[in-house]
């Protein structure tokens, strides 16, 4: 079984311990640990959409690394539900989201219009004769990206945040990516009580956004001082994509760290 421990504390509390701000007057329900070395039970419907034999091969060989029933069963993604995947890739995890909403549900892939070239000619082919009946995409500039109220009941964020600090990237306008606008348009699209998962490779605390994005890194604590500023509860976190052997100073793709960096795994809530 997996190891669960659950602390009930007040906000203030969270903050202080975890991530030395001062935030006051919100109540944290649960901060919870998953352990990696245990397994819960994943969703069958979740391991069915993992072993489906349509998947293309590339897909299948990035499994171990990746561990997708492990993690979307860590993010509660149901059937029938509205899903939004924001900044999608290749599509990975969007075929696997597609098989799991099923036809009574939908997955909107958002891309940014200055990065959506980087992966278009994947994200294309896995699209191709309408191959995920359950998926459209979105492409609109990130700082005045607006999205439709109370539509949604998960996000999720797998590897994309740090671009916004890449000093190159910029939004249409000329003008830096707008993370605070980012997260306000996913508080307000989201369904109360929705969640909200990230990944992300890990960066060394207290280290600059800027400096780590060249890494392509971006640390937990600041993610989450963002999303709680933009009204999300952090809920748990989880060691499933965990390293230990990387301190954080490489670049994601150095020798023998490529699909094995240290990633944080958080699950964010909007409150009811």
């Amino acid at each position: 079984m997996t190891t669960i421990t659950k602390l009930n504390m007040t906000l203030d509390k969270v903050i202080s311990t975890a991530l030395s701000i001062s935030l006051t007057s919100v109540t944290l329900f649960s901060l919870i640990s998953y352990n990696a070395n245990g397994a819960t039970g994943v969703a069958n419907y979740i391991s069915d959409a993992v072993k489906n034999t349509h998947r293309p091969v590339e897909d299948l060989t990035l499994d171990v690394d990746r561990k997708p029933a492990q993690i979307l069963n860590f993010f509660q993604v149901t059937p029938n539900s509205q899903v939004l995947e924001l900044f999608a890739g290749g599509g990975y995890y969007t075929e696997l989201l597609n098989d799991i909403v099923g036809k009574d549900g939908h997955v909107t892939v958002y891309e940014d219009s200055m990065w959506y070239d980087y992966s278009k000619s994947d994200s294309d082919k896995r699209h191709m004769d309408k191959r995920l009946k359950n998926t459209h995409t979105v492409i609109s500039d990130m700082n005045t990206l607006k999205l439709p109220k109370e539509k949604y009941d998960t996000a999720l964020i797998v590897l994309g945040l740090h671009d916004i600090y890449i000093e190159e990237q910029k939004s249409l306008s000329g003008n830096n990516h707008d993370m605070t606008h980012l997260f306000n348009a996913l508080y307000h699209s989201l369904k109360s009580g929705g969640v909200i998962g990230i990944i992300e490779h890990e960066a060394k605390a207290g280290q600059q956004p800027n400096i780590s994005a060249e890494l392509h890194r971006l640390n937990s604590k600041f993610i989450t001082k963002h999303m709680l500023a933009a009204g999300f509860t952090l809920e748990a976190s989880s060691d499933l994509l965990a390293n230990a052997n990387d301190d954080h100073t490489q670049i994601v793709w150095a020798k023998g760290l490529r699909r094995k960096t240290d990633r944080s795994v958080l699950r964010f809530r909007k409150p009811q």
